[in-house]
């Protein structure tokens, strides 16, 4: 049986960031970012992002950013594993200065293409 990975790459990453991983041995789905609605919580965008999910137990890697949000997903969908790369396992890791700026909603004066 293969296994199942689900990979979310960093904000302004894509799959390109692991080309140079070996992942011949597991069926690999680079989760796809979509485009979050106003005012949708990480919770809110995560659930949405399961439907990219179609197996049962997979395991997700999640780079930067990416790792944040397969541990939003790992906290609604009954996982293998979650491997995280270069992420914060909560809140309360990431430094203070990149949560006060999300307090300020300082992200929402750039354009989403950012």
């Amino acid at each position: 049986m293969t296994k199942e990975l689900y990979i979310f790459s960093g904000l302004g990453a894509d799959e390109r960031v692991f080309q140079r991983l070996d992942f011949s041995d597991f069926s690999t789905t680079f989760v796809k970012w979509i485009v979050p609605q106003d005012k949708e919580t990480i919770e809110q965008y995560a659930t949405r992002l399961i439907d990219q999910i179609t197996t049962t137990k997979p395991t997700l890697i999640g780079l930067s950013f990416g790792g944040l949000i397969a541990v939003e997903v790992a906290k609604q969908i009954d996982t293998e594993k979650v491997i995280l790369i270069a992420s914060a396992k909560t809140r309360n890791e990431i430094p203070f200065y990149y949560r006060f700026a999300g307090q300020l909603k300082l992200h929402r004066l750039l354009p989403t293409r950012f």
